[in-house]
């Protein structure tokens, strides 16, 4: 008996911390994170169970919502904050205290090593600006970790946990159109397909908005059942070298078809580009991890319609250039050789070691708009 007595005791003395008990624990003394006097203690929490939760509901595409936060530092010292990052970038972070004066003292949210130094005492405010545009995710329930960090002794972290739904009337597929590189002079287009989402009967009705140069036409289309709008979008040449990214605002319905809704941006993106141009724009040599085998490549496009042109000669120029081989192919060439698409290869004739090679393969067409091309090599020695 004494043998089972002193077994009862022993699973009661490892089973009481296992079940968050401590003898003579007060009721009001179990430990709730940010609510116990140490660091950043959460003041007025929408959940007093959690009070690091604040939660936005539902966010209809297009709006913006701020959710703000008071944290007392609880500290007799200043407590630095370090950094405050937030887990998506639609969910914008801001910081600041008032001081004594009634002065607003606000962090810098950029910084990695101080955002805001709060005097003990002192109230920080923490406001979270959603802007639904910038979410990622639609139509389902989204968590956003934004994670403060500190340098204080005893409680240095503090996460805040964001809950929302962004809502959105329509989705479509792919959820951006992106016409990659577009030469100057040849214009593009693509196709996206816009779908209903929910129950509102909204419907998409036309073109709101569309960026200059973009022409762009909205047709209903059926998928399964249910009425679907094919969205056109036209580049008009000449266009601008470089990356370029804009919005085009179509027109909606509101709820059950009627009246004028929030219009929904589908996000496009193209880079322009010379109409004859070589993609990388220089030779890199590198290693094949696989085979080991070391090689340089680049490819020479045509992107207007129609354009065909043949590779006549090539001339490789620069120290030590000499030591390697040049590997020219068309892709589907015609009749007379000519082709919109050409691969050139750079492989070392022998094994360079550490050898560096810088030069330029220069290479001539039988294009009377493009006659020369030049291509920087870069071999960095080893």
């Amino acid at each position: 008996m004494q043998r089972f007595s002193s077994i009862v005791l022993a699973l009661a003395l490892v089973l009481a911390p296992l079940c968050g008990c401590e003898p003579d624990a007060e009721a009001g003394d179990a430990h709730v994170h940010g609510q116990d006097d140490r660091g950043f203690v959460f003041l007025q929490p929408e959940n007093e169970v959690h009070p690091s939760w604040v939660d936005l509901g539902e966010i209809e595409l297009g709006d913006t919502r701020t959710a703000s936060l008071k944290l007392l530092n609880a500290e007799s010292h200043p407590i630095v904050v370090q950094s405050v990052l937030s887990g998506c970038s639609c969910t914008i972070p801001e910081v600041f205290y008032v001081d004594a004066s009634g002065r607003k003292v606000a962090g810098d949210t950029r910084s990695t090593t101080k955002v805001l130094e709060v005097p003990a005492g002192a109230t920080m405010e923490v406001h979270l600006r959603v802007d639904s545009r910038l979410s990622p995710v639609k139509n389902k329930d989204k968590l956003v970790i934004v994670r403060i960090t500190t340098d204080d002794d005893t409680d240095p972290y503090v996460t805040l946990e964001a809950r929302m739904k962004i809502v959105s009337s329509f989705q479509s597929l792919p959820p951006e159109l992106d016409l990659r590189r577009v030469g100057v002079n040849a214009g593009a287009s693509g196709t996206v397909e816009v779908a209903p989402i929910g129950d509102s009967g909204r419907a998409l009705v036309g073109v709101a908005e569309a960026p200059p140069g973009v022409i762009a036409q909205v047709e209903p289309s059926t998928r399964i059942g249910t009425t679907t709008w094919l969205v056109t979008v036209k580049l008009e040449p000449p266009l601008a070298i470089g990356y370029q990214e804009h919005v085009l605002r179509l027109a909606t319905t509101g709820d059950g078809g009627a009246g004028e809704g929030r219009p929904f941006e589908l996000k496009l993106r193209w880079t322009g580009a010379p109409d004859v141009e070589m993609v990388p724009t220089r030779l890199l040599f590198l290693r094949d991890g696989a085979t080991g085998r070391e090689h340089a490549m680049t490819e020479l496009f045509c992107h207007l319609q129609g354009q065909r042109v043949k590779i006549v000669r090539h001339e490789l120029l620069g120290e030590h250039t000499d030591k390697l081989a040049v590997t020219i192919e068309p892709a589907a060439p015609d009749a007379n050789g000519r082709s919109d698409r050409w691969r050139v290869t750079l492989d070392p004739k022998e094994a360079l070691g550490a050898l560096a090679v810088q030069g330029m393969l220069v290479i001539e067409t039988d294009d009377a708009q493009f006659p020369k091309l030049e291509v920087p090599i870069v071999r960095r020695g080893s």
